[in-house]
């Protein structure tokens, strides 16, 4: 079997990289908002363009202490990755100590150079610096997989702990601690270099997906909320109640559906732009009344829809009293000053699995309808 040569991987590695840079830039440049694309097109042009100034320092036949810069470039690679990878999840930049560390870690790579005339000390020093970073960024990963589930984090998390692995496994192989001849410490750093090679194409294939998965999240959202209040639309409120009441709990959902009162004579009289705000005004403090686990939906209209999941025993008219209070509470502020707006609120707590969501709403919407019929701003219960 033929040795690998270190320096035809080195040119794979630097094209390789070139090509992710570009196509992540231009990426970048088209997907308006996605920031974490800047910071992972930056650690692939960090990696090409350090080793393409390393190449240069050797064909001009400058000191060998410049030849590290090349070491220097997957440092600063796994420092962008990371950054790259908490805007990405949302977190906190926190990029001081990140950057002190690559920054002290450079300047020691060009001084060890520098005292001992070798550039292999540097390498061990990078590798495993590089593997210092990966670290963080392959366990936020992880965590975010836990949270989110999915196959692109799962991929990217993976590529990530086997890269520190690599890493650190690269960087002693190159040390006298293991490598006892110039031949097999050669052979040891080609080795460790064409799995680099694969793990960054990995890494770049998680990201492509990563943003394709937020894409198809976003489009999905879209679907199913409602643009005008933020809250769930008929098809999120009707996937979302077949799921609640196929589970089997001891306490099964309540629905309950609501009616603006008098709708009509708010977009007649103050036109529909101010019957938009009073919409849009509910659907927020329907949110603030809700808990986490529970469902505010927009039917349509002036319409709306609440799921409580996992209501207490006995308090269907409770829960309809607080959403129906939280509404005529206090007028909304628009354009045409504080209007008082009431809904009439019919609730119906589901009979159990049994139940078809057809039949849930129906006695729901039956619970309205009276509600309205004698007198309207108050809630009824079904039977």
């Amino acid at each position: 079997m033929e040795p690998l040569h270190a320096d035809t991987l080195l040119r794979v590695f630097q094209l390789v990289t070139t090509m992710l840079a570009l196509a992540t830039l231009g990426g970048a440049w088209h997907v308006k908002g996605e920031r974490a694309l800047w910071f992972w097109a930056g650690a692939f042009a960090a990696a090409a363009l350090t080793q393409a100034a390393r190449a240069l320092a050797i064909a001009v036949e400058l000191p060998r202490v410049f030849w590290v810069v090349g070491h220097n470039g997957g440092l600063i690679s796994a420092l962008l990755l990371l950054l790259g990878l908490r805007v990405y999840l949302g977190r906190p930049l926190d990029w001081r100590w990140p950057v002190a560390f690559t920054g002290l870690t450079c300047i020691g790579s060009f001084t060890l150079t520098a005292w001992l005339g070798q550039f292999w000390p540097s390498l061990t020093l990078t590798l495993l610096a590089t593997a210092a970073l990966t670290i963080p960024a392959a366990h936020a990963a992880l965590q975010a997989w836990r949270e989110q589930r999915g196959f692109p984090m799962l991929l990217l998390a993976a590529d990530l702990i086997i890269c520190a692995m690599v890493e650190v496994a690269r960087g002693l192989a190159v040390s006298p601690l293991i490598a006892e001849t110039r031949v097999q410490l050669m052979q040891y750093n080609a080795i460790g270099l064409l799995a680099t090679i694969g793990l960054v194409i990995g890494q770049a294939l998680a990201m492509l997906l990563l943003l394709q998965d937020r894409a198809l999240r976003q489009i999905e959202r879209l679907i199913e909320v409602d643009v005008l209040t933020g809250l769930l639309n008929r098809r999120g409120f009707d996937e979302r109640l077949r799921r609640l009441l196929q589970r089997d709990d001891a306490h099964p959902p309540v629905l309950a559906l609501l009616d603006v009162d008098h709708f009509k004579r708010i977009n007649d009289t103050h036109g529909h732009a101010v019957g938009d705000a009073v919409l849009s005004g509910i659907g927020e403090r329907l949110r603030d009344t809700l808990r986490p686990l529970d469902l505010a939906v927009r039917l349509g209209g002036e319409e709306f829809a609440v799921i409580w999941a996992q209501p207490e025993a006995g308090g269907d008219m409770r829960l309809g009293e607080r959403v129906r209070t939280a509404i005529a509470c206090q007028p909304f502020m628009t354009t045409a000053g504080p209007l008082a707006v009431t809904v009439s609120v019919g609730v119906a707590r589901a009979h159990g699995v049994q139940e078809a969501p057809e039949a849930l709403f129906s006695r729901a919407d039956a619970a309205l309808y009276e509600a309205k019929r004698k007198g309207r701003d108050r809630v009824l219960l079904a039977a």
